[in-house]
């Protein structure tokens, strides 16, 4: 019958008229919920011919003549008007309702069809900030002052279309967004990475994008940092608290193309100095490391003029192991929490700058430039008072 009404036009309308006659009393007492039957009707249809047999305005253009009594299956319909939809709205006009459309909203959408989900993919998506914490708490935060999108109890609600959310499937909303070619994301915090993290991840892959983040952060310990489905030369910070990282796991995590091409390198560990790799930081180019230990003022300082070839005399000396590492070092500006005790490590007369006591500056031999280092104490965000030094290449 599906190859008959394929070639047949005739056919195809006998077969809508038949369905038509089911329901013809019906509609006769209440027509105004003609186009309830209607949708039924092309529901049947579908399930006996299949899904493409048969689009839905296609029924209900000749629904609506049987309703007049017009049961002329011979009707020549090249003569009719052109029907207009939405999507020939034109397209400033189109992606101006957009600009007024909640997030989930535009997602909805985007799964109407095939041309909304072009439209829809080719408008600007400007996101404050995607928040995961585990399976119990996504939170999207458009810009422009639009409200957040939140899910609870994501595993759950995963394939449960009853449950209380504002989309039906948290991964298909959010894969959908992490998705969209002009995504741009001005935050991206990870607390957990669980297995829902990394099922979105995965597929991520899949489509061979990476997302356009501006600031990642990690603020809960770990050391399994991916950073590899992010643009590098987009993202411009990194926040990370790392517990006691390998050597081997801080490397991988420098060596990534996203820190070398950051802005910064934020690193803050509950390890001890002499327990943490630094020598893994002598390739990154600019980085702030808080250690939340003692202050280790030695270490650090040794650490420092490795990392900056800080050897202006020959009564400096350090083990063969830390002159090796001298050859390596590629780092441009550091910011190393410590207390103004450091200063005493680096008290050569020909370094020290007369009237400010906490600055230092060591010449680049056959460069008019200078390494500068210079002790500061700040008052964080929590009124709490912060002491570092400042290690930067200057001209």
């Amino acid at each position: 019958m599906a190859e008959v009404t394929d070639k047949d036009p005739l056919a195809l309308r006998g077969r809508i008229l038949k369905e038509f006659e089911k329901v013809q009393a019906e509609i006769a007492t209440k027509p105004e919920l003609w186009r309830k039957w209607s949708f039924e009707a092309h529901e049947r249809l579908r399930e006996a011919m299949g899904v493409d047999f048969l689009d839905y305005p296609e029924l209900e253009f000749w629904f609506s003549r049987f309703l007049q009594g017009n049961f002329e299956l011979d009707y020549d319909r090249s003569s009719d008007p052109k029907a207009r939809s939405i999507i020939d709205l034109p397209l400033d006009v189109f992606n101006k309702i957009g600009e007024y459309l909640q997030l989930k909203d535009r997602m909805h959408l985007r799964d109407v069809c095939k041309d909304f989900r072009y439209q829809v993919d080719n408008w600007d998506l400007k996101l404050d900030e995607i928040f995961y914490n585990g399976a119990n708490e996504w939170r999207v935060t458009p810009t422009l002052g639009q409200r957040s999108f939140w899910v609870c109890n994501y595993g759950q609600n995963e394939e449960n279309i009853f449950s209380y959310c504002p989309y039906r499937n948290p991964t298909s909303f959010v894969m959908g967004a992490l998705k969209l070619p002009k995504l741009q994301v001005d935050k991206l915090t990870i607390l957990d990475q669980d297995i829902y993290w990394n099922e979105l991840i995965e597929e991520l892959n899949k489509s061979n994008q990476k997302l356009h983040v501006k600031k990642v952060e990690f603020p809960f310990y770990s050391s399994k940092i991916d950073l590899h489905f992010m643009i590098p030369t987009v993202l411009e910070e990194i926040t990370m608290v790392l517990w006691n990282p390998t050597r081997e796991e801080m490397s991988k995590i420098i060596e990534s193309e996203q820190c070398q091409s950051a802005k910064m390198v934020y690193i803050e560990s509950g390890a001890c100095t002499s327990r943490f790799p630094l020598d893994a930081l002598y390739n990154c180019p600019i980085f702030t490391l808080r250690l939340r230990e003692k202050p280790a003022d030695g270490l650090k300082s040794k650490f420092l003029k490795v990392c900056f070839f800080l050897n202006p005399t020959k009564s400096v000396q350090f083990s063969s192991y830390f002159q090796a590492l001298m050859k390596y070092g590629d780092v441009k500006k550091c910011v190393l929490y410590a207390e103004r005790e450091i200063l005493s490590y680096f008290n050569e007369p020909e370094v020290k700058v007369p009237n400010f006591p906490s600055l230092r500056r060591y010449p680049i031999s056959g460069t008019n430039d200078f390494y500068e280092l210079e002790h500061v104490v700040e008052v964080n965000r929590y009124r709490h008072q912060e002491e570092f030094v400042s290690l930067e290449r200057k001209h």
